[in-house]
């Protein structure tokens, strides 16, 4: 398994997994797809400000994924890394994987200065083990 930058050609595997998987609470959004895949792109070609990473398999084939931007509160100059999506393929939760993408996370933003990583649980699932997940690495609720 490996954490990398996502690439151009990773988007329509990525497309995929959200067609072919119940979104939490999101589920009864229609998924558009144009709108995804632009939105992908523009992560992958923002990297100063975004990042998009993705976690491959044994195969080489990205079932994982985690996108952040650099963002100011509207108080301070000071940067803050916030997520903007955070997932793991079902069948491969239980693993490391998971752990991983938000490592790479947390070290984009430190290279980015920024004061404090802000995540939040947007997607209805599984709130208790999320939070448990984020307690044991770190992360405090506010």
């Amino acid at each position: 398994m490996t954490i990398r930058f996502a690439t151009i050609e990773d988007i329509p595997k990525l497309a995929n997994y959200w067609r072919e998987h119940e979104q939490g609470r999101f589920g009864h959004l229609p998924f558009d797809e144009a709108r995804f895949s632009a939105t992908m792109k523009m992560l992958i070609e923002a990297q100063g400000s975004h990042c998009l990473f993705v976690s491959d398999d044994q195969e080489h084939c990205p079932c994982g994924v985690l996108a952040g931007k650099i963002d100011y509160y509207y108080f301070s100059s000071q940067p803050v890394a916030q997520l903007i999506l955070y997932w793991v393929h079902p069948g491969h939760r239980s693993g490391s994987m998971a752990i991983k993408l938000m490592m790479a996370f947390r070290k984009w933003a430190e290279n980015r200065k920024a004061a404090e990583l802000v995540v939040g649980v947007t997607s209805g699932e599984d709130i208790e083990r999320t939070d448990r997940f984020l307690k044991k690495i770190g992360f405090q609720l506010t």
